[in-house]
């Protein structure tokens, strides 16, 4: 009995650790590709992504391609609660777009939109609690 109860606990600690709807905001301000300012948390970066030197001509296209499809956008925050903030002060993030509605809508993360899009590389960071493979 001990060891069921054991093993729902470690369910239950996992499946509260990643939430699509941990901070919710809107994008303010690109600084790059994979780097922007959301109204209610601050800098955010997307979690598990390797993006182009921010001053090459592929980080300036990749920032422009993240202005046109998050700025002035509302975007829902899964912050990873391994890391929470990258060197630079960043919250690190799974992001995901939001519905006309304004609910989230967990078919549109933009870390997938991003790396689908060859603006950067899935990165499975082993400090984060993100699986990228899974996107």
């Amino acid at each position: 009995m001990k060891n069921v109860a054991m093993i729902i606990l470690i369910l239950l600690i996992s499946v509260a650790s990643s939430h699509p709807e941990e901070a919710t905001g809107v994008v303010t301000r690109i600084i790059g590709g994979a780097t922007f300012e959301v109204s209610s948390l601050g800098c955010v970066r997307l979690a598990d992504v390797m993006s182009a030197n921010p001053n090459s001509q592929a980080g300036l296209n990749a920032r422009e391609f993240t202005r046109d499809n998050l700025m002035g956008t509302q975007v829902f925050l899964d912050i990873d609660n391994k890391t929470g903030q990258d060197t630079g002060g960043c919250w690190m993030c799974v992001v995901y777009k939001a519905n006309a509605n304004g609910t989230a809508n967990l078919n549109k993360n933009f870390n997938k939109m991003y790396v689908d899009a060859g603006y950067g590389m899935r990165r499975d960071d082993p400090q984060t609690e993100f699986d990228p493979m899974s996107w």
